[in-house]
């Protein structure tokens, strides 16, 4: 649970008040712990903004007469945290802002920096949609032996750099997660080169340096609109993977050690 005084900075050291649920006679839905915690804090529940992953805990903080952002722990059944005063994707879409929180400091230029992590795998033949319906062919990855990555890691827009092994290096926008206006039945890899090339290259050994956030998956009420954002993705991440913040990781040695040395 956040206050208004509660820092924005650290993590553990940051919390004032850490209660454990064999602290209180109730668990949730019932609101007894927020309560609790409210108390030890000296402050007044509806000044309290809960975050929350299970549908018990948006009940409890509601009850608490808190208000609640709902990060569901099982995505495709987001449509379920009704009672929330706001469901968002992951914690990396949180604006504390918009409940009278400090602001995250770390967004830059649209973009929050993230630790890296890397994936790769020969290009596959993707669903045929990239090229033939958005006019944007993307560089599908193989999510077999993905799959603690593709569990860990929320859907979203993410960027950052790509290898091809007889090619080079290239800035690339990646969509991870379901397509919602597809509505993949499957979470899928679908990394976009940002660079035009005179053939396919299926086969080839890709590898990818994600550094980066954009924004989380959504729907759209067009084709049209989801092409218009998926451009204006690319448009943010060419400008930012031209500042040193992400620049740095073209020479990184996951991507170098992958080209074929001439």
């Amino acid at each position: 649970m956040l206050c208004p005084s509660f820092p924005s900075i650290g993590w553990k050291e940051s919390f004032s008040v850490i209660i454990g649920g064999d602290e209180v006679t109730a668990g949730k839905p019932s609101p007894e712990i927020f309560f609790e915690a409210a108390k030890r804090l000296n402050i007044d529940p509806p000044k309290c903004l809960v975050i929350e992953d299970s549908i018990p805990g948006v009940t409890a903080g509601k009850a608490a007469g808190m208000e609640v952002v709902a990060v569901p722990s099982l995505p495709k059944q987001s449509h379920l945290y009704t009672s929330a005063d706001e469901v968002i994707n992951s914690l990396l879409d949180l604006r504390p802002e918009k409940w009278g929180l400090p602001p995250f400091e770390d967004w830059v230029e649209g973009t929050l920096p993230i630790e890296p992590w890397y994936i790769g795998g020969p290009v596959i033949k993707g669903f045929g949609r990239g090229s033939k319906v958005l006019g944007i062919p993307t560089a599908n990855l193989s999510t077999e032996g993905f799959s603690t990555v593709l569990s860990e890691q929320p859907s979203g827009v993410y960027f950052g750099w790509a290898a091809l092994s007889t090619r080079g290096i290239y800035k690339m926008v990646m969509s991870i997660g379901w397509n919602p206006y597809f509505n993949n039945a499957e979470k899928t890899i679908e990394p976009w080169l940002l660079h035009d090339f005179d053939d396919d290259f299926y086969g080839e050994d890709l590898r990818l340096a994600i550094v980066g956030y954009i924004r989380p998956e959504a729907n759209f009420p067009s084709l049209e609109t989801l092409i218009e954002k998926i451009h204006e993705d690319r448009r943010i991440a060419e400008t930012a993977l031209e500042l040193p913040l992400y620049s740095k990781y073209r020479e990184d040695p996951y991507l170098k050690s992958s080209l074929n040395q001439i």
